[in-house]
């Protein structure tokens, strides 16, 4: 699965998707999920239900389908459909990185839901692309250090002073987990870099 950087305008764009969809359908909920179980963004809710666990349940889901394709002679399923008495799922393979999981009742019904998913997962595939498929002159991290000599430091100027310093305790950076003050995925981004051209290459 590719790395995934997400910025507030991806989600800007890709609720501006879900938004309409959901309108139209007639769904209670709308989820983005990449194949890891972690929410990309969602639309609308199911009161109390815990939408992450959700998300993590649906990618394990569709995980354990493979070998029942496998047997069929398909190599996955690329949708599912989960019909329950009052409240029904539909999962819906976007890309090879993520699924679509809607949630809705009797107020609409799966051939409706399936028209207009249809509809918009041109535009879902196009945002996501941009997702997925960042270049390094398009990620521009800010990374706020919580230090008072300075407050940002840019890409591989603030992965360097972290690699200098060993975050204080002479360790280098494994690329296993980010420290408290960078986030993972910018962490992750950083060190995968770094691996790819290394200093002076």
């Amino acid at each position: 699965m590719k790395d995934m950087i997400i910025f507030p305008e991806d989600i800007e764009r890709l609720d501006g998707i879900l938004l309409p969809l959901s309108s139209k359908a007639k769904l209670l909920l709308a989820l983005l999920i990449n194949r890891d179980g972690r929410i990309i963004t969602h639309q609308g809710s199911l009161g109390n239900v815990d939408v992450q666990s959700l998300a993590a349940l649906v990618a394990g889901a569709t995980a354990s389908t493979l070998a029942i394709a496998n047997l069929v002679g398909e190599s996955e399923f690329s949708a599912m459909f989960h019909q329950g008495r009052e409240r029904n799922i539909f999962i819906d393979a976007i890309d090879e990185n993520t699924y679509l999981a809607v949630v809705f009742d009797g107020q609409t019904n799966i051939d409706r839901v399936k028209v207009f998913i249809r509809q918009f997962e041109r535009e879902l595939k196009e945002a996501l692309y941009a997702v997925y498929n960042k270049s390094d002159d398009q990620v521009d991290l800010d990374l706020d250090f919580g230090n008072d000599s300075f407050q940002t430091c840019r890409n591989e100027e603030a992965f360097t002073a972290y690699e200098a310093s060993g975050d204080g305790d002479g360790a280098q950076p494994s690329g296993d987990a980010a420290p408290p003050h960078v986030s993972q995925d910018a962490y992750q981004y950083l060190f995968n870099k770094r691996k790819r051209q290394p200093p002076g290459g």
